[in-house]
C-alpha cells in the first residue's frame, strides 16, 4: 500500500506532461497572492501575510472545498502546524505545540470574533462546533503564544475561523452528501439589502458511532443547526454586521443514556475607518449553551461578550492599538452521581485591557511591544507581554523572533470540581490553584525565493511551570493543584511548491519534545499523561491537481508518530482522496475516499475504548442557483 499511495500522489507529475496549461483563472491564489493575502489574527488589524511576525498558516476556503473534508476539526487538519486526532464520531483532541487534550483548554478558538468556549472546562467542546464550510473565507492559524492579544486561553496557539460577507454569497447554494460513517445536507440563501446583503443557511448532519458497542460511551450523534448573517455599510461611513447561530443536537448509541446540547448565539460588530487612518471597532455578543449529559454534568451557560479596539494613526515611528473587553458569564450546573460542581451556580466576570505598538526603525527592521492584563475570578491579575522583532533582508523574506508570556488562568472545572457526585469526594477542585504559565521563546523565518515556491519555518522553546496535577492528600483523597512543571521545543515547518497553474503542493513537518514532570515532593506521577498525549513526528502532504478544465484530483497523505503516553495508540500513516467532477459553473460531485491505506486506525484513547475510525467513502454534491 505504500507503494500504491507513492504512485498516487505523484500521478499528476505523469499527467503533467499531456495536460496543457490551464488560464491562470483556473488556478486558486498564487503563490504571491497568498503572501499579499490580508490576515487580522497576529496583530488585530490587517497586515500581509508574508509580513506577519509569526508562525502563521492559512486554510483558504478553496483548501477547504478541494480536501472534501465536512467538519471544522477536520478542516483543521489542512493547517501543518496543528495536531488533530479524532476521539470518536463527534470529539476531537486538538492541539499546537503539545496538551493534545480533548478539553483544547490551551488554545483559543474564534468564529468570527467570539470565542468557543465552556465556563465549566475552560476549553473547547468540538460536538458543539459546526459552521457551514461553504462559508468560510479563511482560517488563520497561529501556533505559538497569543496571549498579549486575546488573552490566558492562547497558551499554544489561536484558530481564527473567518466567514465571507454576505455580500460574497448572492443567491441559493445547496451541499449534501453521504458515505459510511457521515450524511448532511446544507442549503444557503443570500440577497440584497439597503447598502449592504444578507443570507441565511439551515443545515442537517448525521455522524454514526465509531466506538466499539463495550464502552457505554455516546457517540451517535444527529444535529440541526441554522443560521444568518447582515452586513450594511462601508468602512467609510461605518460598517455594521449582524449574524447569530442556533442548534440542537442528540447523541446517543452504545447503550449509554442521551446527551442532548443546544445553544445560540448573536453577535453584533460595528468598525468605521477615522480621519488620518485611524480605525475603531466595537463586537458584542450573547452565548447561550446548554449541555445534558448524565454521564458527566448538566450545565447551561449564558456569556455576555463586549469589546473595543482603537488603532491610532500612525505617528512617527509608531503604530499604536489599544483596547479593552468586558466578558460576564452564568454557569448553572446540575449534579449527578458522577460529578458535582459546588457552588453549582456561578457569576464570573472577566476584564482586559491591553495595548500594542508597533515601532518602524531604519533598515527594514520592526519592533512590536503588547501586552494583556485580564482579570479572572480566581486569581489576581495576569500580566501576559509579548515583545516581537522582525527583519525583511530582502523581497519576499522575513525574518522574526518573540519572546512572550503565557497563562491558563482557573476554571471551573480547576476550583469546584467534585468526583463522584456526592461525598467522600476522591477527587476535589484546588482551592489555591493558580495559573499554569509559561516563558515562551520563537524564531522564524519565512520566504518566496521563486514564483513557484514558498516556505516557513519556526523553532521554539517553552519553559513551563505550575501546570494542573493531583496532590495526593493523607487521606488518599485527591486535590487538585499545580503539580507539574517542564520544558517542550520544537520545529514547524511547511512549503507551498505550485509547479503549474493546475498543480499545487503543500509539505508540512512538525517534530515536538515534551518534557513534562512531577514537581519536587510531588506524588502525581500521572500528571505528564493527563497534560497531553502529543506525536513526537508528523509529517503532511497535500496535493491539489486539475486534470482538465472539468476535473479536479486531489490527495491527502499524514504520518503521525506514536502518542507519548498512550500505549494504545500507535504511530500511524493515512491517505485521503477526492475526484470531483464540475459539470458547469454551478454543478459539482465529488467522491471522496478517506483512510484508504488501512481498514481502520485509532487517532486517540479517551476512556480506555478508543474509536477506530474505518477506510470510508463519501459522494457530495454542491450546487449553485
Amino acid at each position: 500500500m505504500k507503494h500504491v499511495a507513492s504512485c498516487l500522489f505523484f500521478l499528476p507529475i505523469l499527467c503533467h506532461a499531456q495536460a496543457a496549461a490551464p488560464p491562470s483563472s483556473l488556478a486558486d491564489l498564487s503563490l504571491e497572492e497568498l503572501g499579499n493575502l490580508r490576515v487580522t489574527t497576529v496583530s488585530l488589524r490587517p497586515e500581509r501575510l508574508e509580513d506577519a511576525p509569526a508562525s502563521i498558516f492559512v486554510i483558504t476556503s478553496e483548501d477547504i472545498r478541494r480536501s472534501g473534508v465536512t467538519s471544522l476539526p477536520e478542516a483543521l487538519r489542512l493547517a501543518p502546524n496543528l495536531e488533530v486526532a479524532r476521539v470518536s464520531a463527534t470529539t476531537y483532541a486538538i492541539s499546537a505545540r503539545g496538551f493534545l487534550n480533548v478539553i483544547t483548554n490551551k488554545l483559543l478558538v474564534l468564529v468570527d470574533g467570539r470565542m468557543l468556549y465552556t465556563t465549566v472546562l475552560s476549553g473547547v467542546l468540538w460536538d458543539a462546533q459546526d459552521v457551514m464550510l461553504e462559508d468560510v473565507d479563511r482560517i488563520e492559524v497561529i501556533s505559538g503564544p497569543g496571549a498579549a492579544l486575546y488573552g490566558a486561553n492562547a497558551f499554544v496557539g489561536v484558530i481564527n475561523v473567518i466567514t465571507k460577507s454576505a455580500r460574497g454569497t448572492p443567491g441559493t447554494q445547496l451541499v449534501a452528501g453521504a458515505g459510511r460513517i457521515e450524511r448532511n445536507a446544507a442549503i444557503r440563501h443570500g440577497g440584497e439589502l439597503p447598502d449592504g446583503a444578507w443570507r441565511a443557511y439551515v443545515m442537517h448532519i448525521e455522524r454514526d458511532n465509531l466506538r466499539p458497542l463495550a464502552s457505554g460511551v455516546a457517540d451517535d450523534m444527529r444535529k440541526d443547526q441554522a443560521g444568518f448573517r447582515a452586513d450594511i455599510g462601508s468602512e467609510a461611513s461605518g460598517a455594521f454586521t449582524f449574524q447569530g447561530d442556533a442548534y440542537q443536537a442528540r447523541v446517543d448509541g452504545n447503550a449509554a443514556p442521551e446527551v442532548k446540547l443546544s445553544g445560540a448565539n448573536l453577535l453584533g460588530r460595528w468598525s468605521r475607518a477615522l480621519a488620518g487612518g485611524s480605525h475603531v471597532r466595537v463586537t458584542a455578543y450573547y452565548d447561550h449553551t446548554n449541555r445534558e449529559d448524565p454521564a458527566t454534568f448538566i450545565d447551561r451557560v449564558d456569556t455576555f461578550d463586549l469589546e473595543a479596539q482603537h488603532d491610532l494613526a500612525v505617528m512617527g515611528r509608531h503604530r499604536i492599538s489599544y483596547g479593552a473587553g468586558y466578558r460576564y458569564s452564568n454557569s448553572d450546573t446540575t449534579p449527578n452521581a458522577v460529578i458535582r460542581f459546588i457552588p453549582e451556580d456561578k457569576r464570573m466576570s472577566w476584564t482586559t485591557f491591553f495595548a500594542q505598538d508597533r515601532i518602524a526603525f531604519d533598515g527594514n527592521v520592526t519592533l512590536t511591544a503588547g501586552a494583556k492584563v485580564q482579570t479572572n475570578p480566581y486569581v489576581d491579575a495576569e500580566v501576559m507581554p509579548d515583545l516581537r522583532l522582525d527583519w525583511k533582508p530582502g523581497a519576499n523574506q522575513l525574518v522574526w523572533g518573540a519572546a512572550s508570556r503565557v497563562a491558563r488562568t482557573p476554571g471551573r472545572i480547576d476550583r469546584e470540581f467534585n468526583f463522584p457526585g456526592n461525598p467522600p469526594f476522591l477527587i476535589r477542585g484546588g482551592p489555591d490553584f493558580q495559573s499554569e504559565t509559561g516563558n515562551v521563546f520563537e524564531v522564524g523565518y519565512r520566504a518566496q525565493p521563486a514564483t513557484w515556491l514558498t516556505f516557513s519555518a519556526a523553532a521554539f522553546y517553552s519553559k513551563l511551570d505550575d501546570l494542573r496535577g493531583g496532590r495526593i492528600t493523607s487521606g488518599g483523597f485527591a486535590i487538585i493543584s499545580n503539580e507539574a512543571e517542564g520544558e517542550s521545543s520544537g520545529i514547524e515547518a511547511w512549503a507551498i511548491l505550485q509547479p503549474s497553474p493546475r498543480w499545487k503542493v503543500i509539505l508540512g513537518l512538525l517534530e515536538l519534545r515534551q518534557e513534562l514532570k512531577p514537581k519536587a515532593g510531588s506524588l502525581d506521577a500521572g500528571a505528564p499523561a493527563a497534560l497531553g498525549n502529543d506525536p513526537r513526528h508528523t509529517f503532511k502532504a497535500r496535493s491539489y491537481y486539475r486534470v482538465s478544465d472539468t476535473i479536479d484530483f486531489d490527495l491527502s497523505y499524514r504520518y503521525v508518530s506514536a502518542l507519548q503516553y498512550l500505549a494504545t495508540v500507535p504511530g500511524y500513516s493515512e491517505l485521503d482522496a477526492r475526484i470531483a467532477w464540475r459539470f458547469s459553473d454551478k454543478i459539482e460531485i465529488a467522491l471522496v475516499g478517506t483512510s484508504l491505506l488501512h481498514k481502520g486506525h485509532v487517532e486517540f484513547d479517551e476512556h480506555g475504548f478508543p474509536a477506530v475510525i474505518p477506510r470510508a467513502a463519501y459522494v457530495q454534491l454542491r450546487a449553485s442557483f
